[in-house]
């Protein structure tokens, strides 16, 4: 309670002097806010109350986001109070100085265009390049259950238009980053439409893919299937009896002792048990669960060269041209040519050939990849259960050489409606991922019986085809959001979204373990 009454106390004057910020929750989609220019000053507060739902358990909740804009400098903060149903505020949420670093949504200067700019915290949506590394990554994916400060800071000079840009997806892990260098290296030549022509190398890296599930107490086997997270001595329990299998004399749970010719504990504490004795007193076989262990990290790197060459630049048209090429490394490469971008009328629009090579998949970092980096793997087999994981390294083998073509549109209806949709369409012998497809439709009524808002988005992405009969797929994304006005800046928000998990590998999506699921409703308001 002490803990609350001072961030209110601190957050008051803010309240107070608030006028005219728009609210955003974290976890939106992204727009072209990294180009995004900004002016003037404004300060806000914009905040939430309602209901939320993480791993299973409802929550209400409290959030407040102050925010202060002054010219290229922004900054903002997102303070929730998870409070359980016996009126405790979820601990894990305030338990180290993380936590309270979690609590920064952003701090910004400038934007990617500009001479020097940074922007630390939540990154929606970020893309390297044209998108055969990053593509739209996001390290917003399980806000707030899961909360990353991430980062990207760049440089932009004259001489030639020369500069670098970083990335990291968390300041204090360090895990997914990027770098980025470019030129215009006919700038001083003063040839037409050459001068700007823009080059750009590239590097994206996971230095760990089996970072995504922790491990406590450091004995290589994660916390996911970890029966005893913060003891390094044991992790397995086979009977769910609460005893470690290595401490166990009998581990089936079968309400016999083990033999002591399969139980090394009862062969070391009881060495002469089974002297003399009739064999059906003990349990003569045993179908003991077993887990991998990762002591070694596993990392994957990326590289990649682009350019793109405007060819007409008119405030009513404008189109360019761009191509880039990739290489995973000790994998496959990638390869965009031609590509072609434009701006007309109510359309952004994009289309590109693309040429693939075994072992490769574009936009390897993309949206998902924070979820799907690694994914918990739980097979059954002669009665006990495997665990391990799969990194989605393993599934570049499975990728064979294939060649299309990608496009992308994207309609702005007066501001009334929007239409995004992309479709990627390779083909190939023996190919099973060639098919991508991201859709979202967006309407915002205006004065529509008070509908401020409502959204809905879907995607399956490196799929043998786009699967319509079965929406839930291991490479699907289902969201949704709603926004009702109730009276001046109150809004009624709910949003939904769902990504899925093949856990046991039999290619359906059933059960609670392989349904991840996150709600969140609630009353939004703005000052």
């Amino acid at each position: 309670m002490q803990k609350l009454c001072l961030i209110l106390l601190v957050l008051l004057p803010m309240l107070v002097w608030a006028q005219g910020v728009q609210p955003s929750i974290p976890g939106d989609p992204a727009s072209d806010e990294d180009y995004e220019d900004y002016e003037g000053v404004n300060y806000g507060m914009s905040g939430m109350v309602g209901a939320i739902n993480i791993e299973g358990e409802t929550y209400s909740q409290i959030r407040l986001r102050p925010e202060i804009n002054f010219g290229k400098f922004g900054f903002g903060l997102d303070i929730d109070f998870l409070i359980d149903g016996d009126g405790n505020i979820r601990k894990e949420d305030w338990d180290d100085w993380q936590n309270y670093l979690n609590k920064i949504y952003f701090i910004r200067w400038a934007n990617r265009r500009d001479p020097f700019y940074f922007k630390l915290g939540c990154l929606p949506s970020y893309t390297l390049g044209h998108g055969l590394i990053f593509d739209h990554f996001s390290n917003t994916l399980r806000y707030p259950e899961e909360k990353n400060v991430g980062g990207y800071m760049g440089i932009n000079t004259p001489f030639s238009g020369a500069g670098f840009e970083v990335f990291t997806h968390n300041i204090y892990k360090n895990e997914i980053i990027a770098a980025r260098l470019h030129a215009n290296p006919f700038y001083y030549a003063h040839i037409p439409i050459l001068e700007d022509f823009k080059l750009g190398i590239n590097l994206g890296m996971d230095r760990d893919q089996y970072a995504r599930f922790p491990d406590e107490d450091g004995d290589g086997v994660p916390d996911v299937y970890d029966k005893f997270p913060k003891d390094p001595s044991s992790w397995l329990d086979t009977d769910g009896d609460g005893i470690p299998d290595n401490m166990d004399p009998d581990i089936g749970g079968t309400g016999l002792i083990d033999h002591p010719s399969i139980n090394p504990w009862v062969a070391e504490h009881y060495p002469n048990i089974a002297d003399g004795a009739d064999p059906t007193d003990f349990n003569m076989s045993v179908a003991q669960d077993s887990a991998m262990v990762y002591l070694d990290k596993r990392d994957i790197s990326i590289y990649s060269i682009d350019y793109c060459l405007p060819l007409v630049q008119t405030p009513l048209f404008y189109l360019d041209h761009y191509g880039e090429y990739a290489q995973i490394q000790d994998y496959g490469r990638g390869i965009i040519f031609p590509g072609f971008s434009s701006n007309f009328f109510i359309f952004d629009a994009k289309l590109e050939m693309r040429n693939f090579s075994d072992e490769f998949v574009p936009g390897y970092f993309n949206r998902l990849y924070e979820e799907k980096r690694s994914i918990i793997s739980i097979k059954e087999a002669n009665g006990r259960r495997i665990y391990g994981l799969t990194a989605k390294e393993d599934f570049l083998k499975t990728a064979r050489t294939a060649m299309g073509w990608f496009g992308y549109l994207r309609a702005n209806f007066l501001d009334i409606g929007y239409i995004k949709v992309s479709y990627q369409d390779m083909y190939g012998k023996d190919m099973n991922t060639g098919k991508s497809l991201y859709a979202n439709i967006t309407a915002n009524p205006k004065n529509f019986l008070n509908l401020q808002e409502a959204s809905i988005s879907y995607g399956q992405s490196h799929a043998p085809y786009i699967d319509f009969r079965n929406l839930r797929t291991d490479r699907a994304l289902v969201a949704g959001k709603v926004v009702y006005n109730l009276s001046g800046s109150t809004n009624l928000v709910g949003r939904y979204s769902e990504i899925y998990t093949d856990t046991n590998g039999d290619g359906k999506i059933r059960g609670a373990n392989e349904i991840n699921k996150s709600f969140a409703f609630g009353v939004e308001f703005s000052f």
